[in-house]
């Protein structure tokens, strides 16, 4: 394995569970105390080798302010190269950790691309980090479109969040299922139609 896997099985635990239970940044956290420069030239590796993990992580190592600059150095400069989930959780993270509004769009292209439904719900979820905009609303709407059930669902709690409601799509009878796959299109087109609407009224576009 490489240096950067052994250091995700240390610090995450199996695969599996990362993925079945979400991560946990404590340990990476007092690691990053303890020794930040190793951590960071291990999280470029995990950047480079593609793993969204190492992307999320970053915004999760509870720096101090003196050590905000090297880890924004970091990720802008592996953004470009990223990709798929990598790219949109260094997004993310530079976004948490002061970067302009505009690096949404990254997440967004992640959500509308043609990555694994995996990566897509995810993109779908992290873009309630960013304040909704014109073309982001658009991009989530797309994403209620979408063909796959769990895209379109975390799509739709995206606009949902947006729109200041609290629960989820599934917590509205009529618009959940229009969004299942009984709705067809037609379904999914209409839950956009109102989200988005419900957007476009609680915040100035």
């Amino acid at each position: 394995m490489s240096a950067w896997a052994d250091f995700r099985l240390e610090v995450f635990g199996e695969p599996y569970m990362v993925w079945h239970d979400g991560a946990s940044f404590d340990e990476i956290a007092e690691r990053f105390h303890d020794d930040p420069a190793r951590v960071l030239e291990l999280l470029r590796a995990g950047i480079r080798e593609g793993d969204a993990l190492a992307g999320e992580a970053a915004r999760n190592l509870e720096p101090t302010e003196s050590q905000l600059p090297e880890i924004r150095a970091l990720l802008e400069e592996e953004l470009p190269a990223a990709s798929g989930g990598t790219r949109s959780e260094i997004a993310t993270s530079l976004h948490a950790l002061g970067g302009p509004a505009e690096l949404a769009q990254h997440v967004a292209d992640v959500l509308l691309g043609v990555d694994h439904w995996g990566v897509r719900i995810d993109a779908a979820m992290r873009l309630t980090s960013f304040a909704p905009t014109a073309r982001l609303v658009e991009a989530a709407a797309a994403g209620v479109r979408d063909s796959d059930y769990l895209v379109r669902y975390h799509s739709a709690n995206t606009l949902l969040h947006w729109a200041g409601r609290t629960g989820e799509i599934s917590d509205d009878d009529e618009l959940f299922g229009l969004l299942v796959d009984d709705g067809g299109p037609e379904g999914w087109a209409e839950v956009a139609r109102r989200l988005t609407e419900a957007v476009r009224q609680a915040v100035e576009l």
